[in-house]
């Protein structure tokens, strides 16, 4: 643990930790624009993410997927450095450290595996990816209210998004069920569904500037 942390210093003194934040942000969302560009035939307010994967600019969402949550480690891990305060509960702040890497891991895993002989764990490692995406803000949204460094407005954000994640699950979860038991509730589920893809891409979108708006956050405060 002690080497990791002096290797992490060092690349913090050499790369700001705030760069990394940004990279995240311009990749995954370049990643998204190119896919939708070489897409013409996806619709995004009908189709959800998964299936622009497997459209012809699919290559461009699954890389950015994964290169951006690759870059989005070390982002995780200097944030969670920088809410280290006496008032800033130590356990809390590790966990949300720790749940962040697992989120990152999680969405590499996402855009790794969509498509071939394991198309089937792109599902779970999605769902874990936004169960855990909604665990992480709110933990950061909680220690930035105890840490000086951070404003009330940053800690808000953070929770704004946690929020976003967490009513996402609510339609995924109905939608599911009403597709696993369809004499119960097929048609309610079919209607559900029509707001999902918008409702993803809002979710998408609401992580990447959150990693967007703490590096700006981070690089203004000098943090």
């Amino acid at each position: 643990m002690e080497k990791a942390n002096k290797y992490l210093d060092t690349l913090y003194d050499t790369v700001p930790g705030y760069i990394f934040g940004l990279l995240t942000f311009l990749i995954g969302f370049s990643g998204f624009i190119l896919a939708l560009i070489f897409s013409p035939d996806y619709i995004l307010w009908e189709k959800s993410i998964s299936v622009l994967g497997h459209k012809k600019g699919g290559i461009f969402s699954r890389m950015g997927l994964i290169i951006s949550n690759i870059i989005a480690i070390p982002f995780v891990i200097y944030l969670g450095r920088s809410l280290k305060d006496e008032n800033v509960n130590e356990k809390v702040r590790k966990i949300g450290i720790g749940a962040g890497i697992f989120v990152s891991v999680s969405a590499v895993l996402t855009g790794a595996v969509s498509g071939g002989i394991l198309s089937g764990w792109h599902g779970l490692f999605a769902l874990l990816s936004w169960m855990g995406g909604n665990v992480v803000c709110s933990i950061f949204g909680y220690t930035m209210l105890r840490n000086p460094k951070y404003s009330k407005f940053a800690a808000y954000f953070s929770f704004i998004v946690a929020g976003i994640f967490g009513s996402y699950l609510i339609p995924f979860f109905i939608t599911n069920f009403c597709s696993a038991f369809p004499d119960i509730c097929k048609t309610f589920g079919d209607k559900v569904y029509t707001i999902m893809p918008i409702y993803e891409w809002i979710v998408m979108f609401s992580i990447l500037f959150w990693y967007l708006f703490y590096s700006i956050y981070i690089f203004y405060k000098k943090i």
